[in-house]
């Protein structure tokens, strides 16, 4: 039986529904939860939970982006999904055994300085939970069931919203009931992504592999991901050095504040991040046809408006990051205002990242992503140092501003060659999406500028909250304008802003 897939539009149209409300859920339960631990503890948390999501990437290598590919092609093969699920099992299995070789020998003092073993074991679990979670995201975006699944992934954010705020009211916001908060959200999403897939003849079934059909994926997996492993080696090793440089040169306290600034960085990224899968499985699926054309086609069509959007949400968030920061964390987390405004910046050129990405992954050109990347990463170990270091120790002792200087600096560096190749292959213009960036963020940082200070002139005084709301309004305003007059800015025509106005006043006019 086949079934019938939801267009490109329309999946990207409910993913960013169900992302505007994820993202409002994750502002909310963010807020509660740095509330609630506290700096210290929440640095603490986001020190071992991003440790092992970094070390479980290792152990990942690409496959899931292979997994993701492949199952495009060829949706209806279910044993692919069945090899893959049992691989992530034996993955989080050998983690477990080297996390617990470690304790054994005592080596978790200086692996995790200042953590319980208890936090460490659940911090892993944790990231072998979320891979399996994503793996079964992509599944159900492979088969083209996006809206299926967004619809009630939105329903259970709002559901724990609500759990959250009476944790928070109870007082009972501590790091096990964290961890039994997103364990929970993780597993009942688990559950609706199998159901679907099921319910649309699809899925997860437990069927046996004979030891061919496991050789056979093995060597498919191999083969797409061998390039990957060694740069996931450079990128487990450099990003776990990063946030552990940082816990030991400036503790919980600097940890706390760069995990708030990466956290609101990565609420800015959903409303474009929710076009990464859908539009790596429309070039995988051009690409299986050899439609270069079409590549480019989406390309063009995806990638400056997506940038563009990202770059409206950043900059605003970027010049009121004093507001922002208060908000979401707390006066205690007020001195965050330097790192939030700067990773405010990071998902601007992550969506090139992640989007261009696509490109290399959907044509198999893994090798030149990962000797790129890892070139990159390696450039960036140094200004880790140097930024990060104490003065005594010929660094500039800057704590979590100087990680997420470096971290802007490098996804801006390596995201723009990563853009020079993809734009050689497909036949576009490199410096005509160059000068879009450039000229895209100036704009918008300044619209951002204008409206904030002149709103602050006049309610100096006001809730911080309100401030921040009507700024946000002012700006809206004045980008619209922006965008109207230049359309360029999004990477649109006259033509395009015409056709959205026209529908916008047909629509208006039957209401």
């Amino acid at each position: 039986m086949t079934v019938q897939q939801d267009t490109l539009k329309k999946r990207y149209i409910y993913k960013v529904i169900a992302n505007v409300i994820t993202g409002a859920a994750g502002v909310v339960t963010q807020a509660l939860i740095s509330r609630g631990l506290g700096v210290v503890q929440y640095g603490n948390f986001n020190f071992l939970t991003d440790f092992f999501a970094q070390f479980l990437a290792f152990l990942n290598a690409g496959t899931s982006t292979a997994f993701y590919t492949k199952l495009s092609k060829r949706p209806q093969e279910s044993k692919l999904v069945v090899f893959y699920m049992a691989y992530i099992h034996v993955a989080a299995i050998a983690a477990l055994l080297i996390a617990g070789g470690i304790i054994l020998a005592g080596g978790q003092t200086w692996v995790w300085p200042g953590q319980q073993v208890e936090f460490v074991l659940l911090a892993l679990l944790f990231a072998a939970v979320n891979w399996f979670y994503s793996s079964m995201n992509d599944m159900v975006d492979a088969y083209g069931l996006t809206v299926r699944a967004e619809k009630v992934k939105a329903l259970q954010r709002l559901a724990g919203i609500v759990v959250m705020v009476g944790l928070f009211g109870l007082q009972w916001i501590n790091m096990r009931t964290v961890f039994g908060f997103n364990y929970g959200i993780l597993l009942i999403s688990i559950g609706s992504f199998i159901y679907i897939s099921a319910k649309h003849h699809h899925g997860f079934t437990l069927t046996r592999l004979t030891k061919t059909e496991i050789k056979g994926y093995l060597g498919e997996f191999y083969s797409y991901s061998k390039p990957m492993m060694v740069f996931s080696l450079f990128g487990l090793g450099i990003a776990i050095f990063d946030r552990w440089f940082l816990q030991v040169v400036g503790g919980g306290v600097q940890q706390g504040f760069y995990s708030l600034s990466f956290k609101i960085s990565a609420i800015c990224f959903l409303l474009t991040g929710a076009m990464t899968q859908l539009i790596m499985r429309e070039f995988s699926v051009a690409h299986a046809k050899h439609d270069v054309p079409e590549m480019a086609r989406l390309f063009r069509r995806h990638i400056p408006l997506l940038y563009g959007i990202t770059a409206i949400i950043s900059c605003f968030i970027c010049v009121n990051a004093d507001k922002v920061s208060i908000i979401i964390g707390g006066k205690e987390f007020k001195e965050a205002l330097i790192p939030v405004a700067l990773m405010a910046l990071y998902p601007i050129h992550q969506t090139y990242g992640q989007l261009s990405s696509a490109v290399f992954f959907a044509t198999d050109q893994t090798r030149l992503y990962c000797n790129v990347s890892a070139i990159a990463l390696m450039i960036g170990v140094p200004l880790t140092y140097v930024l990060l270091a104490q003065p005594s120790h010929g660094g500039l002792g800057m704590g979590a501003i100087g990680l997420a200087l470096k971290m802007v600096i490098a996804n801006i560096l390596t995201n723009n060659v990563l853009l020079y190749f993809n734009a050689k292959y497909l036949r576009v213009s490199f410096g005509w999406y160059l000068g879009h960036q450039i000229v895209s963020v100036l704009t918008f940082l300044l619209c951002a500028f204008i409206v904030t200070w002149g709103l602050d002139q006049f309610l100096s005084t006001g809730h911080i909250l309100l401030r921040f709301l009507l700024a946000g309004v002012g700006y809206l305003v004045v980008t619209a304008a922006a965008v109207k007059i230049f359309p360029g800015l999004l990477g649109l025509r006259s033509a395009d802003i015409d056709l959205v106005l026209a529908k916008v006043k047909g629509f208006s006019r039957s209401a």
